[in-house]
């Protein structure tokens, strides 16, 4: 029985990547020769690690669904010639019951094998085969993807049923007087109570027999972080000292050690020291173009799932954005946000990001008017089309350090928020000598009386130091871009003396978080187009925005999104148009 389990777990990557969870007999119509029956499973730690793995191998088959729904239905991606009606709809915002991309069952599905599976790791608990240390791991893993999978279902779907019993099929979830649906804002309630007190928050630990490399892929980073997770969670919530403290966290995995160039290390600064992360040019677009887990672009990801040539599921990126087929491309406004960014010499154009004269970064042409989706199948060659290999990158240091600022910005730290998305703490932090006038106490860190907010830049050659964050070169300055600012003088008593922080005007705080806060998300636009952020991004500010006045989300949101549309010279869709009308306009019809 062990070694089974062991080869099921071990052995094949395609049990990884392309079964169902072991522990739902449902699944199967013919077992594969290397998996256990179903009456067999959940003997030992090696049948939970294969049940864990089985659950991540039914996420990999959404990745196309995940893109879609979170960049197809926001401002940076539009439709071609070959889409076909239903991906028309989704661009268009006025989708069908019988769309497939809009069905939310394959969310269900997985939530429903990951109750099961915690079912049952409470039952080897109890009788003992599996340690409380084993159980504690893989109850929490199992555990964070649920929490994640429903956060996607209220991003989409708004109100959703809140499922934990164990069932038997989703056809079970329908009962809407057991089941009934839940706002949003109740779904995250549940979220963040039920895993803030999962058993375990931190990384699985080094040695543990789940991160045993399956086909030579190594899985630490598959899984998905939990400690992110939670600030995910915090910040939909809006409590944005708990979102930054755990995405500080993150940020701080290598305990602050300025010699360590490792991959949690680069997580902190976006590029350490001696990492061509660091620096602009053609090196960003490593993260994307290198092999699954080679040293550089390992650097940058905390999460992402391989796909290979070897093992179902097919690369569905290629199908999705690959010029030869070419059902989704950048959209005219996309491109147009690139275009309109300036150097740090002063030269036009975001050539790190966007594109630099013929070489594709986030996005290339095939022919001079057919520009394609170029980030996420870098190295697909239409004359060699069986090399399907790539990534499905689910969450970077990028997107951590954006999200970092937004939640900054919300608590009150604009200078530090200002500077994770521009050029760094060293560089803003020692043009600004902050908060007090006339010494250099503070140069080049951001001191905080919370610890959450301090972050140590100095650097020095006499003697040679270098502090951890020192080499942070910010969003925009690893993209070599100049400053991105706010007009100061419409928030700030510019009369003020000295170089102290200045006071707010009248009023004005709330619109100066707000237009920061709209920097942020035009950086998030640049850094991590198609990347599946953007929807949820809007979704996100819109909700604020409408929270602090009425109608204001709404009108913000449909302005966004048609943006897109007249930038291609199109008409707006009534759809796009409805967004505008209120909150229920923004979702997905619920259907299971």
């Amino acid at each position: 029985m062990k070694n089974n389990t062991k080869k099921a777990f071990q052995g094949l990557l395609i049990l990884f990547l392309s079964v169902g969870a072991l522990s739902c007999k449902k699944t199967f119509d013919l077992l594969p020769e290397d998996a256990l029956d179903y009456s067999q499973a959940y003997q030992n730690v090696f049948d939970a690690d294969a049940a864990v793995v089985g659950l991540y191998g039914k996420l990999t088959r959404m990745a196309d669904k995940y893109m879609i729904l979170n960049e197809l239905r926001g401002d940076l991606e539009d439709v071609t010639e070959n889409s076909d009606i239903y991906l028309r709809e989704i661009n268009e915002h006025n989708v069908s019951a019988s769309n497939p991309w809009s069905n939310p069952r394959p969310f269900y599905e997985i939530i429903i094998n990951c109750n099961d599976v915690l079912k049952n790791f409470d039952i080897m608990l109890a009788n003992k085969r599996l340690s409380k240390a084993d159980y504690d791991v893989r109850y929490s893993e199992v555990g964070a993807l649920r929490s994640w999978l429903y956060l996607q279902l209220g991003i989409h779907y708004g109100s959703v049923p809140y499922i934990t019993d164990p069932l038997q099929s989703v056809a079970d979830a329908q009962d809407q007087t057991k089941y009934p649906k839940i706002t949003f804002d109740e779904l995250l309630n549940n979220l963040l109570s039920f895993t803030q007190g999962l058993p375990r928050l931190a990384r699985i630990p080094a040695g543990n027999s789940l991160l045993n490399p399956v086909d030579g892929y190594p899985t630490a980073k598959i899984f998905i972080n939990k400690e992110l997770l939670m600030g995910d969670l915090y910040l939909w919530k809006e409590n944005y000292p708990m979102a930054s403290k755990y995405y500080r966290i993150l940020m701080n995995y290598n305990g602050g050690d300025p010699i360590q160039n490792n991959d949690s290390y680069a997580w902190n600064t976006l590029g350490s020291n001696g990492s061509d992360l660091a620096t602009s040019g053609t090196s960003w677009m490593k993260i994307f173009a290198q092999t699954y887990n080679e040293r550089v672009s390992n650097n940058e990801i905390i999460n992402y799932i391989p796909f290979d040539k070897n093992f179902a599921p097919y690369n569905p990126f290629i199908s999705l954005y690959a010029p030869n087929t070419y059902l989704i491309k950048p959209s005219a406004k996309a491109i147009q946000n690139w275009n309109e960014q300036t150097r740090s010499d002063g030269s036009p154009l975001d050539v790190t990001r966007g594109m630099e004269g013929n070489t594709p970064k986030s996005y290339g042409y095939a022919g001079a008017l057919k520009p394609y989706i170029y980030k996420l199948i870098p190295n697909y060659n239409q004359n060699n089309p069986f090399e399907v290999n790539g990534k499905w990158i689910i969450s970077r240091a990028g997107s951590l350090h954006l999200k970092f600022a937004e939640s900054a910005n919300r608590d009150g730290r604009d200078s530090l928020a200002y500077a994770f998305f521009n050029r760094g703490i060293r560089t803003t932090y020692t043009a600004r000598i902050n908060p007090q006038p006339g010494t250099s106490t503070f140069i080049m860190q951001s001191y905080d009386t919370n610890t959450d907010y301090y972050f140590d830049a100095r650097q020095g050659d006499f003697p040679n130091y270098r502090r951890l964050w020192s080499y942070a070169p910010g969003v925009r300055g690893r993209a070599g871009l100049n400053e991105a600012k706010v007009d100061s003088a419409q928030y700030f008593d510019m009369s003020s003396p000295g170089n102290e922080q200045k006071p707010f005007l009248t009023g004005k705080e709330a619109a100066f978080r707000s237009a920061l806060e709209e920097l942020i998300i035009k950086e998030a636009a640049l850094e991590l187009a198609f990347e599946g952020y953007r929807w949820p991004d809007l979704i996100r500010i819109s909700l604020r925005k409408e929270r602090e006045e009425a109608g204001a989300g709404s009108a913000w949101l449909k302005a966004v999104v048609a943006a897109k549309f007249t930038a291609a010279q199109k008409a707006v869709p009534a759809g796009v148009n409805k967004l505008g009308d209120g909150i229920a306009n923004w979702y997905l019809p619920f259907s299971l």
